[in-house]
């Protein structure tokens, strides 16, 4: 039985993961915390992280420890197969049309359910482990959410009208990033473009490119806009420019309008 480690309250449960990763923790370890004093999201493009509001009782906090047989130059892609794991468990235990945001959401509808930040232990240019940090915002109420994220998120239980038992999702989800991590280490994305392609609603919406792919001439950072039209084989972003140029973003932030 794969361990899952409890704490009510920690910084952050990437860091206990990343600590781990040096240790015989096996493939598949599992960290939760009740709440975080520093839950970490994804990374501006200016350099710093985004913080993740972690109130304590409310909300699932975990991260999965992976040692992956793969690529540096491939883990990146462990991503999109993580998100699709956990897309699927929580589709099916609440019936809610939530889907996969590229590169690290999951989203209902215009409003964010959950994001998904990985990162790193290497050595040199070999890749050790990879941890899945995964935040989902399960039973908070209108009222519990922060008056500038009100707009842009959302959870499980104010799109169902009921709350969830926290706990019991844990196994299920833990479980699913493993299963499709190893699908896509296996198979890379032809293992997993077929469920990209079946949770993603991004095609025909409007997005904001603040880090524009290296290809597009700037002297400084701008915002560019166009056109999502799906995810490639590679797990790339296309985007269709306002002047008809099409384009794979494989990194930066994006933002869906």
């Amino acid at each position: 039985m794969l361990p899952i480690y409890f704490y009510d309250e920690i910084d952050s449960t990437n860091a206990l993961a990343l600590q781990a990763a040096s240790t015989p923790a096996p493939h598949g370890s599992c960290w939760v915390a009740d709440s975080q004093t520093a839950g970490r999201g994804r990374r501006h493009t200016g350099g710093q992280r985004k913080p993740w509001h972690s109130p304590p009782g409310l909300n699932i906090y975990m991260s999965v420890l992976l040692r992956p047989t793969l690529d540096l130059a491939r883990a990146s892609g462990l991503t999109l197969a993580a998100g699709v794991g956990i897309c699927d468990v929580l589709r099916q235990k609440t019936n809610l049309d939530i889907w996969l945001k590229w590169p690290n959401d999951l989203y209902i509808g215009s409003r964010k359910l959950a994001g998904i930040l990985t990162e790193a232990s290497t050595n040199g240019t070999k890749l050790e482990a990879v941890v899945v940090g995964v935040g989902i915002n399960v039973n908070l109420e209108a009222d519990q959410i922060p008056q500038e994220l009100r707009p842009i998120l959302t959870t499980l239980a104010l799109e169902s009208g009921q709350q969830y038992d926290r706990l019991a999702l844990l196994s299920p989800l833990r479980n699913a990033i493993v299963q499709s991590c190893d699908l896509y280490c296996q198979g890379g994305f032809p293992a997993i473009l077929p469920d990209l392609h079946r949770l993603d609603r991004s095609p025909g919406r409007t997005v904001e490119l603040l880090q524009p792919p290296a290809h597009i001439a700037s002297t400084s950072r701008q915002i560019t806009h166009g056109t999502a039209r799906g995810i490639g084989p590679e797990g790339q972003l296309l985007v269709e420019l306002e002047d008809g140029q099409h384009i794979e973003v494989m990194t930066g932030e994006v933002r869906f309008l």
